[in-house]
């Protein structure tokens, strides 16, 4: 069930962090940003509209709950993943969903407008991080098969082909590309 004015990470932020306050000293927490599904899987106002607008809301309230709450420790925000490369989206697109939104434009409004929040109410915190996620993915997957999911079901198959392949599935990518952005995050932390 999909709930359009309701955000679960938003729910769980307000409910353990806001609420709580019970984090154990030089904590870490990553925020990934939600609103891909509520983008690709809209539940249209009545005018027919996407509101773009309440995704964003609650990106900011999840966010600035933790800024403004969590008083030690790390916080890490990933932001928004461009699906555009996923092979779930060409057969998305294909099919005649993305005639009204283009989503790429949307992700990339959505992650200016949280890079700017994180720079303006965390600008004197050194312990708030914007990590980018979408950049990250993009630069892990290329080289990659992206055009399908892999496959043990393929001729000539070996234990070094799940390597070609960026994605496990129609959406979420493989434990390589997986690798490859931990990797980046580590790096990302040590310079924090």
């Amino acid at each position: 069930m999909f709930f359009s004015d309701w955000s679960g990470v938003l729910w769980q932020i307000e409910y353990h962090f806001m609420s709580y306050r019970t984090v154990p000293r030089d904590s870490l927490i990553i925020l990934q940003v939600g609103g891909l599904s509520e983008l690709i899987l809209p539940q249209e106002n009545i005018d027919g509209s996407i509101n773009v607008d309440k995704i964003y809301e609650n990106i900011a309230h999840a966010v600035l709950g933790l800024i403004n709450t969590i008083d030690n420790g790390i916080i890490i925000i990933m932001n928004l993943v461009d699906p555009y490369e996923a092979p779930g989206y060409a057969m998305f697109a294909s099919s005649g969903n993305d005639d009204d939104l283009d989503i790429s434009s949307v992700v990339s409004h959505l992650n200016s407008k949280l890079w700017k929040l994180v720079v303006t109410e965390g600008r004197g915190n050194r312990q708030v991080g914007l990590f980018d996620l979408n950049a990250a993915v993009v630069d892990a997957v290329r080289g990659l098969n992206t055009n399908e999911p892999f496959t043990y079901q393929q001729d000539n198959m070996t234990s070094l082909k799940v390597f070609d392949y960026a994605y496990y599935d129609k959406w979420y990518p493989s434990t390589l590309v997986h690798h490859k952005i931990a990797q980046k995050l580590a790096k990302f932390l040590e310079d924090l």
